[in-house]
């Protein structure tokens, strides 16, 4: 069994802001650096989420059941502007810390 931490960094967060990307560039129209920028990762990076090299996909449909309500109002406040690279972090950490309360890490054998 994973400790929590190791799956949530290691594949839960990955899938998570592979969600935030791909909605912004699809429903915004967002140029790859321009998401970069307002997620405070490189254009790279956001391009590797786009590509499916980081965040796996069979995870993200999981997650969008569980937490797409979530993920898209992340990305509305994050293409509004509202946000900080500072509160993108605290929103991502909030997620999580609802899909813990939720139960959805129980059905990924976290100890």
């Amino acid at each position: 069994m994973k400790p929590l931490c190791e799956l949530v960094s290691g594949q839960v967060l990955p899938a998570i802001r592979a969600m935030v990307v791909k909605d912004l560039v699809r429903r915004y129209e967002l140029s790859q650096v321009e998401v970069a920028k307002k997620l405070g990762i490189t254009q790279p990076a956001v391009s590797q989420y786009l590509s499916a090299l980081r965040g796996k996909r069979k995870l993200e449909k999981k997650l969008m059941k569980s937490i797409g309500g979530e993920i898209r109002s992340l990305a509305d406040d994050v293409a509004s502007g509202k946000l900080s690279q500072a509160d993108v972090v605290r929103r991502y950490c909030a997620i999580c810390s609802r899909m813990k309360k939720k139960g959805i890490f129980q059905d990924f054998g976290t100890s």
